[in-house]
């Protein structure tokens, strides 16, 4: 909750800090960043992870605490761009210990996309430096200084020969691999710009409110100073941390669900039965029951993932939060008669569902401004191989269990077309996929229902010709996703 708290009060917070007269010792703010990061390398954990469990914000002032949270995410999201710049102005990168690149890191991340002043880059770094490595503070002081003298050169690209200056200059600035920012430019042209703009801005947050708690005003809401969003139980808050705070999400009276997730979410919701494909600890299917009660609808959920304890998870909120029991399954959905036997087996057939979600695994390329680690982790053939060959494997699997006349939606929160686009038509070229047709995700039936039909017209808004469903990550608007919706026609139609 700390770690919610401490995000909410990043903005004029952490300009207030990085505006620290240099003259002073090391910041709590800064040194908590060094832990964070150094505990996230060596487990290989994530840093929102380790701050999120750890005990390194409690220890601060929520101005600082912001401030921590601010820094290691950032540095974790420009990690290659910021060891560029660094080796410049090394003359031996390779000898450089781990702990003193990442304190030089931190250093370089508030020089390059902080805009935080040459002397408190230079005088907070090599304090950094000195408290884990005192032999190395003068060379702290020196390639510092280099860093923060040619920043502009180096965002411009200026070493870079003359046709590759742009690629690697909108790399530097958006704290991207040259590769993706390629991929990304070429993919969506129009988009790209404000995509790659948006990267080393913080995302605005969204929460879904317990439909139980329709018609009430909770006083940790009006902290967190809401504004509806065009969907039923959705919010845009400016201060989560209010909400976290309160324990709203330990209480399963909200969670935390970008808004193009809860659109996707809800366009899940029918009558009759559901089957949840990715079901993680279950946001989505928290929304949906919420939903489901908003209309309310009688039907039945099953939300299967991988691991077993994030379906104990999803259970436990469910419960938490008074709604109607979902059954969960776990094991590799590529193989759902092995993952659904027992089910099968208590129904007495082979269950099909009127609607399937396949919330599949990605490369989370939407979602990269509230997980850093994603662009430095993500190879090129995750993106043109490996990945698209899971997704296909899923989304085939899930088509054989829709029922006639039932829709199946694909959904992923990536904006890369080899893993939306390229899945779909893959799909639809096999036997399975020609037994089904695409329609426009604003037709999903739950946008026919009074509580949703606003939110219809939201989805349209972002609809290509063929109805499939897609956001951007840019500046000040919520991640990027896609979501194909299908229906199923006659049995005879798939021969």
């Amino acid at each position: 909750m700390r770690m919610i708290d401490a995000m909410s009060a990043a903005g004029d917070d952490c300009a207030a800090v990085r505006r620290i007269s240099s003259m002073a010792g090391l910041t709590p703010a800064r040194r908590a960043t060094l832990d964070a990061l150094m505990q996230a390398q060596e487990s290989g954990r994530y840093v929102r992870d380790i701050f999120a469990h750890g005990d390194q914000l409690g220890r601060l002032s929520s101005r600082d605490a912001a401030f921590a949270l601010r820094l290691a995410l950032g540095v974790t999201a420009t990690e290659g761009c910021l060891d560029d710049a660094l080796n410049s102005h090394l003359a031996k990168p390779g000898k450089v210990s781990a702990r003193v690149r990442c304190c030089l890191r931190i250093s370089a991340y508030e020089a390059l996309y902080l805009d935080t002043p040459a002397d408190v880059v230079v005088s907070q770094g090599v304090e950094l430096v000195r408290s884990c490595a005192k032999s190395a503070s003068g060379l702290a002081n020196a390639v510092l200084r280099r860093v923060c003298e040619n920043r502009t050169q180096f965002l411009s690209a200026e070493d870079a020969v003359d046709e590759q200056r742009p690629i690697v200059s909108a790399a530097r600035r958006s704290g991207l691999p040259v590769w993706l920012v390629r991929a990304i430019t070429r993919a969506h042209p129009l988009e790209s710009s404000r995509v790659l703009a948006a990267q080393t801005r913080p995302a605005p947050t969204a929460v879904h409110l317990n439909a139980r708690l329709d018609g009430s005003k909770p006083s940790w809401l009006d902290q967190a100073q809401p504004a509806l969003l065009g969907l039923a139980g959705a919010y845009r808050v400016a201060h989560v941390g209010a909400v976290a705070h309160a324990g709203a999400f330990d209480r399963a009276d909200a969670v935390a669900s970008d808004f193009s997730a809860q659109l996707i979410a809800t366009a899940a919701v029918a009558a009759g039965s559901c089957l949840e494909i990715g079901a993680g600890r279950g946001t989505k299917t928290f929304v949906m029951q919420s939903q489901a009660i908003r209309a309310g609808l009688t039907r039945t959920h099953v939300a299967l993932d991988l691991y077993e304890g994030k379906c104990a998870a999803n259970a436990r909120r469910i419960e938490l939060a008074e709604y109607p029991r979902v059954k969960t399954a776990f094991g590799d959905a590529r193989d759902l008669d092995a993952v659904l036997g027992a089910l099968d087996r208590e129904a007495a057939r082979r269950m099909e569902f009127d609607t399937v979600l396949v919330d599949a695994p990605c490369s989370g390329t939407g979602t990269m401004r509230r997980h850093g680690e994603i662009p430095w982790r993500l190879a090129r053939t995750d993106v043109t191989r490996d990945l698209p060959e899971l997704q296909l494997a899923l989304l085939s699997a899930a088509a054989a269990r829709v029922a006639v006349g039932g829709q199946l939606l694909y959904a992923t929160c990536s904006i890369m077309p080899e893993e939306n686009e390229g899945v779909l038509e893959r799909f639809a070229r096999s036997e399975m996929g020609s037994a089904f047709r695409v329609e426009p995700l604003s037709q999903a039936p739950a946008f026919c229902l009074e509580p949703f039909r606003h939110a219809a017209d939201v989805i349209r808004g972002h609809e290509d010709e063929r109805g499939l469903f897609h956001t951007y990550p840019a500046p000040d608007e919520f991640d990027g996703h896609f979501c194909a919706r299908m229906v199923r026609r006659s049995q005879a139609s798939a021969v």
